[in-house]
């Protein structure tokens, strides 16, 4: 990918784009996340035309490359350094991506009914192909079908192409983004919301099987540099427990082909145990394990890469963020879903470093932020379930409250002392200059 390939635009509230960064004052780094939140970072001259609008609220930008948006957003923190060597000053803007609207919104019981104090229904009960129920819930509670009040606006709707599997799911105030991706892991599904035009887009769409295609191999040359971690499951045997007390309690017990060979592989039977109180429906008992499995029942790989500017393999053509690539890793072959990328741009040129797997295996600050998000899922899980809590102990749920108060003290711990190590998934390392 090369500077001529990168557009950056600054927009105001209203969507409206005011103007381009010039290539030659490029100062940016993105860092995306499949099926997540990216980040981006943008520096400009305090007396660049465009720093007031990115210093007003709402403002954001819009990242082109090769031809398509590759990431848009709102800024969120600007920040303003000067010195004696540059008294006038910079100053440096942090943001989100839109799909920060996911994260923003929580999925009622009732979408329909902007009154948390008046749902009739306990929960949002539907049923139907994985990419429609992901549509359905979006529209429901902030896109156009929303009521008014709850309406995110400029949010539309992408194509559904009805893909995946029949399931069912019975929301009750999860984070929106969280159940979104509950759903798109059963679907094999990738989604996202960008700018295009002067509107939001909610777009969804397949994870594309690239592994016989893209063969990522540092020896072939389509490969930089390589970092790769093979680790053991994290569940070869899952219990889901239902509604009921004690021995009158619904269980459903699970395993797959895959967690089983792993199982065997390593040596190890890991067992886990998921409350799913708030329902008594074995279809979403069932699909709770098999989210689960389809996430940990297997041998990870995890691989950050550099790719090359390979004229056969070019990042955001052939492959990209979403994608199933192959990575030849001591002469075997690995195959993983390309989940997050990092691009820097400045005087040095045009970096680029791409993430296959789960990058918390790279570090102790990632690890310990996925550890803290689980442990707060459950925890809110409870809480928003409270009714269905008889026979729960009170220590176990203290239990996991405290979890969550020594994971959160651990990650910033972690953070400290990664700080000067790492920088965004270690891109300083890996990355590439094209």
């Amino acid at each position: 990918m090369e500077l001529s390939d990168i557009t950056v635009e600054v927009r105001d509230k209203a969507l409206r784009r005011h103007g381009l960064v010039r290539p030659e004052e490029l100062i940016l780094k993105l860092t995306g996340s499949h099926n997540n939140i990216g980040t981006w970072e943008l520096q400009l001259s305090s007396e660049h035309p465009l720093t007031p609008i990115l210093r007003t609220p709402g403002s954001g930008i819009v990242v082109t490359a090769l031809g398509d948006v590759l990431m848009s957003g709102p800024t969120t923190t600007p920040k303003f350094t000067a010195s004696s060597s540059d008294p006038e000053g910079t100053v440096s803007f942090s943001g989100v991506s839109d799909s920060i609207i996911l994260a923003d919104y929580l999925s009622w019981p009732e979408p329909s009914n902007v009154d948390p104090t008046a749902q009739t229904l306990a929960h949002d009960v539907r049923e139907g192909a994985a990419e429609t129920l992901m549509h359905a819930y979006v529209n429901a509670n902030c896109g156009p079908g929303a009521p008014p009040a709850r309406r995110k606006a400029q949010l539309v709707m992408g194509t559904d192409g009805q893909r995946g599997p029949t399931i069912k799911k019975s929301p009750r105030f999860p984070v929106l983004g969280n159940l979104l991706n509950e759903i798109a892991t059963l679907g094999e599904l990738g989604f996202q919301i960008v700018q295009r035009g002067e509107q939001l887009v909610f777009e969804t769409f397949g994870l594309r099987d690239q592994a016989l295609d893209v063969r990522l191999d540092v020896r072939a040359g389509t490969l930089a540099s390589q970092m790769v971690a093979l680790t053991a499951p994290g569940a070869t045997q899952v219990i889901v427990a239902g509604q009921g007390d004690l021995v009158d309690r619904q269980f459903y017990a699970a395993t797959t082909p895959e967690a089983t060979e792993a199982e065997v592989a390593w040596g190890r039977r890991i067992e886990r145990f998921l409350d799913q109180r708030q329902t008594d429906d074995p279809t979403e008992h069932k699909q709770a394990a098999d989210e689960l499995l389809s996430k940990e029942g297997f041998t990870g790989v995890s691989v950050q890469v550099v790719p090359t500017d390979d004229a056969t393999m070019r990042y955001g053509i052939d492959w990209a963020m979403g994608d199933i690539a192959s990575v030849v890793v001591d002469g075997g072959e690995e195959q993983a879903v390309v989940t997050g990328f990092v691009l820097a741009v400045d005087s040095a040129g045009v970096r680029l470093g791409a993430v296959l797997g789960d990058s918390s295996e790279f570090t102790r600050e990632s690890a310990l932020t996925a550890r803290l998000s689980d442990v707060e899922k459950r925890t809110s899980a409870l809480e928003r379930n409270a009714e269905n809590t008889t026979g729960v102990p009170a220590v176990v749920t203290a239990a996991i409250t405290n979890a969550a108060a020594t994971a959160a003290a651990s990650t910033t711990d972690a953070r400290a002392e990664a700080a000067a190590a790492v920088d965004d998934l270690a891109v300083l390392t890996f990355m590439g200059v094209y």
